[in-house]
């Protein structure tokens, strides 16, 4: 409780709002919800459910996972009536989990996704049951659809005086960024004033095509600064950057920022906390290596994979922050890139 009061503190002493514990925890808990109810629905889909010619309908179940942090701060605590937001077509299970748990579809939906009259594979305003603002189904399309509507919407209050909506949201994979379209509204001119226009990617560095290079994330935040947009990152989350701020703690965040995405992937993943710490300074200036374990010094081997794992997508404290910090950008639109872990 200690640790959930101390990032309540550090939220409000960024956003402004105090962030109650008590809210921090139903949020998690509401996060592990979403996190179970979407693999449960792509499970049940593959598994449980009878089929004739006994074949997967697939379902995307890492690419939910890792969005499920995102659409919880998303949801449950930034969007407002009126906000309209874009869901990437991979994330429709974690989607759907969350309308079901904010009371918008039936229980008994969440066995039918891929089924005839069912949850659709990718979040359709036509055929699903839940309210889907757009359909995203088309990779880049349902990205940007967000960004024109809002540019129709300032044309109507402009035009008279009354609108309907509010925020425009977008949730894309980084690699949609590979779509051309994407890039063409990103330089349109005529939204580059919008302050009512939010994008977030989900940074988890993995697509079915290949695995996204560490350094095109820079040259991703720099296109679109250069376009006007106000950039903001949820790289590391909470934990982590306390740790990066302590005296050692740069020796750490270098570490960190220059290792591949693969090297990651793999500290990660392993369950032997020692050998991890091991890995982590296997770095060849013994300064470095002598700061690097100094970082984590205090950290046990048993929490040490939670610390390096704490990924700015996957901690409420941050993400809060974060679309706070969005909500406050005068006169331009915002790009959010969240650094996420896929499955």
């Amino acid at each position: 409780m200690a640790i959930v009061e101390t990032e309540a503190r550090q939220l409000g002493t960024i956003s402004g709002d105090a962030l109650d514990p008590s809210e921090l925890e139903i949020l998690r808990e509401i996060e592990r919800r979403v996190l179970w109810l979407s693999t449960l629905i792509v499970h049940h889909a593959n598994n449980v459910r009878p089929s004739d010619e006994k074949s997967k309908v697939g379902g995307h179940q890492a690419s939910s996972a890792s969005v499920v942090t995102i659409l919880t701060a998303l949801y449950f605590h930034f969007l407002r009536a009126g906000d309209r937001v874009s869901i990437k077509p991979h994330a429709s299970p974690a989607f759907h989990a969350c309308q079901y748990l904010l009371g918008r579809l039936p229980e008994r939906y969440l066995t039918t996704l891929r089924e005839y009259g069912g949850l659709q594979a990718y979040p359709s305003r036509t055929k699903d049951p839940d309210p889907v603002d757009f359909s995203t189904g088309s990779v880049g399309l349902g990205a940007v659809a967000p960004v024109f509507a809002a540019l129709a919407h300032e044309y109507g209050r402009l035009r008279f005086g009354s609108v309907t909506s509010d925020r425009f949201v977008a949730l894309l994979g980084d690699a949609e960024l590979d779509e051309g379209n994407i890039w063409e509204t990103v330089a349109e001119e005529a939204i580059q004033g919008l302050s009512n226009v939010i994008l977030i990617v989900d940074l988890n560095r993995q697509s079915l095509d290949r695995v996204i290079p560490g350094i095109r994330a820079g040259r991703l935040k720099a296109l679109f600064a250069g376009a006007g947009w106000t950039v903001l990152e949820a790289k590391y989350g909470t934990r982590l950057e306390a740790v990066m701020a302590g005296a050692r703690g740069a020796a750490l965040r270098d570490r960190i920022d220059e290792m591949s995405n693969e090297e990651y992937q793999a500290l990660i993943r392993g369950d032997d906390g020692e050998e991890l710490r091991r890995r982590l300074s296997d770095v060849p200036f013994a300064s470095q290596r002598e700061a690097i374990l100094a970082a984590v010094a205090e950290t046990p081997a048993e929490r040490l994979q939670a610390l390096i794992a704490n990924l700015g997508g996957h901690d409420l404290p941050r993400l809060l922050q974060v679309f706070a910090e969005a909500d406050e950008v005068p006169d331009a639109p915002v790009v959010i890139f969240a650094y996420t872990v896929k499955g």
